[in-house]
């Protein structure tokens, strides 16, 4: 977009910058880079599917923060059949991973490197 100031026409900038002219336009008329514009969410944009059984899935973790995510998954798919899909798997991987580190694997290791 650097071209509309060097005289360049809108068509020439928004192919050089590899976007539609009405994007271009866009991006002109506001007056910021698209990476400025970008807002970032924070609101869930579908229900938890684990809401109702993370205490149980926070217990287990507890007790052998070791497990792995898809361990857990199968745990709770044998306990609670149909109710999660098998591509609920990464849902879960993720608030996994999102659990206070002191209770997983790298957080245990990390706790004793430092109690040491």
């Amino acid at each position: 977009m650097e071209l509309l100031g060097k005289g360049k026409s809108l068509a020439a900038s928004a192919a050089k910058a590899d976007m539609d002219e009405k994007t271009a336009r866009k991006y002109r008329e506001l007056g910021n880079l698209p990476s400025e514009i970008k807002v970032e969410h924070s609101w869930r944009t579908r229900e938890d599917p684990f809401a109702e059984v993370w205490e149980e899935v926070k217990e287990k973790l507890k007790i052998n923060p070791g497990l792995e995510a898809k361990t857990l998954f199968e745990d709770l798919q044998r306990r609670y059949p149909g109710r999660f899909a098998d591509g609920q798997l990464r849902t879960l991987q993720r608030q996994k991973r999102c659990f206070s580190p002191k209770y997983t694997s790298l957080g245990s290791y990390v706790n004793r490197i430092l109690r040491t």
